[in-house]
């Protein structure tokens, strides 16, 4: 199970850092990238789990998603020139991590 914790952190890892470089590349300032990249990386998840009626929702009972989100900013901001260079890889993970997220949802949901 914490095989599945971790790849349930790191899917968010990369969706905040996705949310993160759309929002720089709208020339978003702090502030606007961080709220990006956290409704990008918990979003989803945040939604699920109210339709499903389990609350309160995933991110809220384990702070470790906002600390995996909040960490994506300096990330993203520190080392832009070689996430961008790797923004194929990026799209990659990110289709990964909708894929995993697609099956946790599922498996969330018949729990």
């Amino acid at each position: 199970m914490e095989l599945i914790y971790a790849i349930d952190l790191f899917g968010t890892l990369v969706f905040a850092i996705s949310g993160v470089i759309t929002a720089t590349d709208k020339d978003f300032d702090l502030v606007g990238a961080a709220i990006i990249g956290l409704v990008t990386a918990i979003g989803g998840g945040t939604l699920r789990d109210l339709l499903i009626g389990q609350t309160p929702v995933g991110w809220m009972k384990d702070l470790n998603y906002l600390l995996v989100v909040f960490s994506a900013l300096p990330l993203c901001y520190f080392f832009i020139h070689i996430i961008r260079r790797l923004r194929k890889s990026v799209f990659l993970f990110d289709t990964i991590g909708i894929g995993l997220f697609t099956i946790l949802g599922v498996q969330k949901t018949l729990g």
